[in-house]
């Protein structure tokens, strides 16, 4: 059951024309871990859709000194894998935040860019097993 924002970013993500990566986050501890509402998995989806030109959010505090905080706008400027392509995880996706100041790569076009690479959280599961997800901690905004 898609929600109503979900449809909108998927609409969005279509009207960039760019391919879409799925990226599936990497769990331990089941299909409890698996299930686990972002909100469970302390910020990190199950799954992300991300393109290039795609709005996000930061959904963890990176280096909240720097700007990178829980909340923080920007757009995908590209997305890096090591040796396998999507769904698996990128080594990093390249954000133009839309309010940051602190130290940036930039881009053959001249951007300045932050790389967002997978984190992992931890949590303790209903039956006491200990869960975990590894994903980029992005979303669509």
């Amino acid at each position: 059951m898609w929600n109503d924002v979900d449809k909108v970013n998927i609409e969005k993500l279509r009207s960039l024309n760019q391919p879409v990566a799925k990226i599936l986050a990497i769990h331990t501890g089941g299909n409890e871990a698996k299930k686990a509402s972002s909100d469970v998995a302390k910020g990190l989806e199950p799954q992300l859709l991300l393109a290039k030109g795609a709005r996000v959010m930061l959904t963890a505090n990176l280096w909240t000194k720097g700007g990178l905080v829980n909340g923080s706008m920007g757009t995908v400027h590209d997305i890096m894998f090591k040796n396998q392509g999507p769904p698996s995880l990128p080594a990093a996706v390249f954000v133009k935040f839309d309010a940051y100041e602190g130290p940036t790569i930039t881009s053959t076009e001249g951007d300045n860019v932050v790389p967002i690479v997978p984190i992992k959280r931890s949590w303790e599961g209903k039956s006491g097993t200990i869960c975990s997800r590894q994903q980029v901690p992005l979303c669509l905004a």
